[in-house]
């Protein structure tokens, strides 16, 4: 499906979204989608009063009264797509109270009842075709509202690669055994340099319907590389595809070889790549607007309920997937809410806590009988994963000392 004019801010404000984010997410592994965050920051902002209306329409990049309708279109194009498809969900709990016109503004069959964490998690999975089987936030008993968003995205290579070894003789990865990829075609135009700060590669990896994978690289960081690739996309960042001879740029040489074939040549060498991040979206409220929405001491949605709302949740688990055959990615992005500016009770309770900071045993028990089923004992811990880019949630969350 074509993007309509209608549509371009929405995309333009949504890729500005992904840019900002990629500029904040380090320079380890990780993948993220702004297009699952963006609906969500623009249905707030228009549902939204005061510091958070403003603040979440200035991270959504568009006027806060066209944040539903603008919410809506986006997911709308992503699910006619043929190689993507993209869903909205709310989830009320049966005591919280909805305006009707908000209520009728949502999509036909988006809003349910929230009951468990099981049928969140089960929706997380329908929507993106089992790629993630499981809901990016936990129900916390204060939660009375939940909106979400799945994005899934697959396609096969018009081509497919063959698999390799790949040993850089160059930069960062020199002498390093990886499992790579290698594919030549006809279509020397699908590479480019784009004119950013700093010069970044461009090859386009085209998939057999509508989505197609841009591999981008470049000597500046992460951030400035990928803003640069979303730049071209606009045209807000220029694009040579004329590659004479002796042309060079970041991983690029062209150069003459004899051929029988009268077609160009294009050849890529990567590496497969398969990476998951999960991201706290609360952790970076300046990226996202949601440093007012998250003040609970008074409510910020009064578009949506009477009852004082307020964010406590926000989060994101995505993957992404580059193979021999085609790329895969799915996305989940949901916001919790809680009743704002009621006190909570507080209770004098004894608190304990138990380290297993020394070889332990185990046993497993049938519970009706008292049979150990089996029995153990730990003497030496399994050693941790490398850190990577927002681990799972409670995942080396917090580091004990």
């Amino acid at each position: 499906m074509l993007v309509g004019t209608s549509l371009k801010q929405q995309v333009g404000a949504a890729n500005e979204l992904t840019a900002r984010w990629c500029a904040a997410a380090g320079e380890a592994d990780f993948v993220l989608s702004g297009a699952g965050v963006w609906p969500l920051l623009a249905l707030l902002a228009a549902a939204a009063d005061g510091p958070a209306r403003a603040e979440l329409a200035a991270a959504a990049g568009i006027p806060a009264d066209t944040g539903q309708t603008a919410a809506v279109q986006l997911i709308e194009i992503l699910d006619d797509a043929v190689d993507i498809a993209g869903a909205l969900g709310i989830w009320v709990r049966k005591d919280l109270p909805l305006h009707d016109d908000w209520v009728a503004e949502q999509p036909k069959g988006t809003i349910d009842l929230l009951t468990d964490q099981a049928a969140l998690d089960s929706w997380a999975a329908q929507h993106t075709g089992g790629l993630m089987e499981k809901f990016p936030l936990r129900l916390e008993p204060e939660t009375v509202l939940v909106l979400a968003t799945a994005l899934v995205a697959k396609t096969k290579w018009r081509k497919p690669f063959e698999e390799i070894l790949l040993v850089p003789e160059r930069g960062p990865w020199q002498g390093v055994r990886i499992s790579g990829l290698y594919r030549w075609t006809d279509d020397i135009d699908a590479a480019a340099i784009l004119d950013g700060p700093t010069p970044v590669t461009r090859v386009i990896v085209t998939g057999t319907a509508d989505l197609d994978v841009h591999l981008l690289v470049g000597d500046g960081d992460p951030g400035t590389v990928l803003r640069t690739g979303l730049g071209a996309l606009t045209g807000a960042v220029p694009v040579s595809t004329e590659l004479p001879p002796g042309t060079t740029g970041p991983g690029l040489q062209v150069t003459t070889v004899e051929s029988t074939d009268r077609h160009d040549r294009l050849g890529i060498r990567l590496p497969s790549f398969d990476i998951r991040s999960f991201h706290n979206l609360l952790a970076l409220p300046e990226v996202f607007g949601l440093r007012a929405a998250t003040d609970t001491t008074r409510g910020h949605f009064p578009r949506i309920s009477p009852a004082p709302l307020a964010v406590n949740q926000a989060a994101q688990d995505v993957l992404a997937r580059f193979t021999r055959e085609g790329f895969e990615s799915a996305a989940v992005t949901a916001m919790g809410m809680v009743l704002a500016g009621m006190a909570r009770p507080t209770h004098t309770i004894r608190a304990a806590s138990v380290e297993f900071d020394r070889p332990f045993g185990f046993l497993a028990v049938h519970r009706p009988s008292g049979l150990a089923v089996t029995a153990g004992w730990v003497a030496t811990p399994t050693p941790a994963p490398p850190p990577r880019s927002g681990g799972a949630p409670g995942e080396f969350g917090r580091v004990f000392r």
